[in-house]
């Protein structure tokens, strides 16, 4: 796809989706109700074939916070993703994450009929993976280091973290989905661009 065309599109299509993530998180903090009825309940998956809650999940939040923190993260990482997938592939990867992320997370607790979970963190998470091994010299800054670092490494050390944390389980975040998104957006990504996302990796060693 022609990168001017791309960034163009990725604007409003990342738009578009981070502001129905909004309207929904937010309606849900004014009807909790509705919140309740969108959010993932394992138990009420098992028990009661809820399936709709792996997608509805990842379109509520708990606060303003982390609603902020995950369209931010969504709105940065879109548009290298949405420049090489195009807007099928970067919608297909989006959505099918918000699902995929959530998955581990209900085999784990499907017993528990008290464990509730929401957010769209797993599937920000595979946005950002695939955004990192497709632009393989891509550089963030990260927060208390002065120096830009290489997005391929932080992608490690962020599926190192996540999988500790999600092992832990002390904090009340998911970070199962977080793993379990990040993975997802890797192999969702080598499936359509395998040439890129294998010069990615030969990059670290």
């Amino acid at each position: 796809m022609n990168n001017t065309l791309a960034r163009g599109l990725a604007l409003p299509i990342s738009v578009i989706l981070i502001a129905s993530v909004a309207l929904v998180s937010v309606l849900g903090w004014v009807l909790k109700p509705l919140q309740r009825a969108l959010l993932l309940n394992p138990f009420q998956v098992r028990e009661s074939w809820q399936v709709y809650r792996l997608l509805t999940a990842g379109w509520v939040h708990i606060n303003v916070s982390h609603l902020v923190f995950n369209m931010l993260s969504l709105y940065f990482f879109a548009e290298p993703a949405f420049r090489v997938l195009g807007a099928t592939r970067f919608l297909a990867l989006y959505i099918s994450a918000v699902v995929m992320a959530f998955v581990p997370t209900t085999l784990r607790h499907m017993r528990n009929p008290r464990y509730n979970t929401l957010g769209a963190s797993g599937a920000v998470a595979a946005v950002m993976l695939s955004a990192i091994l497709l632009n393989p010299k891509l550089e963030l800054y990260v927060m208390f280091i002065p120096i830009p670092v290489p997005a391929v490494l932080f992608a490690v050390g962020y599926l190192a973290y996540s999988a500790w944390q999600s092992y832990r389980a002390t904090d009340g975040v998911n970070h199962a989905a977080h793993f379990a998104g990040a993975i997802y957006g890797a192999m969702f990504t080598y499936a359509f661009e395998p040439a890129l996302v294998s010069r990615a990796l030969t990059g670290l060693f």
